[in-house]
C-alpha cells in the first residue's frame, strides 16, 4: 500500500477521535501514521500490515497503561463519600471560635478540589495532619492523624 494511504488513514482516525472522544482510536491513528513512515521503505503489504498491528498494540498499551491508568492527579469528582474516607491532608486555616473548623489542603484533589472547609470534634492547629472521616454536604469532617 502506498505510504500516503497510511498517512491519510492515520489522520482520519485521529480526527475520528476528536469527533468521538473515547481515547482509544487515537492510538490506532498514531500507529497508522508511523506505519506510513515505515511504508516509505517497506513496500510489501503483508509486512506493512504486521508493522501496523505491532505498532497498534504497542501504542495502545503505552497509552492506556502509561497515561490513563497511572494518572495520580485524577480527581475523585463524582465518587461517593466512601471513596475519600481516610484521605489525608494538612490544616491550612483554623477559624476562631468554640467549634473546631477551618480549611484543609490535600496534595491530590479530593472530590474535585484540593482545599476544603472542615469541621472536627477536637481542636486542630495549622500544619497538623488530618484525615477525612465523613462528607457533610459542602464540608468535610476530619480527625487528627
Amino acid at each position: 500500500m502506498h505510504f500516503g494511504l497510511w498517512l491519510i488513514l492515520g489522520v482520519v482516525l485521529i480526527v475520528l477521535e476528536i469527533v468521538i472522544p473515547s481515547f482509544v482510536v487515537i492510538w490506532f491513528g498514531i500507529a497508522a501514521l508511523l506505519t506510513g513512515i515505515v511504508a516509505c521503505w517497506v513496500t510489501d503489504l503483508t509486512m506493512q500490515s504486521a508493522v501496523f498491528a505491532l505498532l497498534s498494540v504497542t501504542s495502545f498499551a503505552v497509552g492506556w497503561f502509561g497515561f490513563l491508568k497511572n494518572s495520580a492527579s485524577r480527581s475523585q469528582a463524582g465518587q461517593g463519600k466512601e471513596s475519600v474516607q481516610g484521605e489525608r491532608g494538612i490544616v491550612s486555616l483554623v477559624k476562631p471560635g468554640d467549634f473546631p473548623a477551618g480549611r484543609v489542603r490535600f496534595s491530590v484533589a479530593v472530590l474535585g478540589s484540593d482545599e476544603w472547609e472542615f469541621v472536627a470534634d477536637e481542636p486542630l492547629a495549622v500544619g497538623e495532619r488530618c484525615e477525612i472521616v465523613d462528607v457533610l454536604g459542602s464540608k468535610l469532617k476530619v480527625q487528627k492523624v
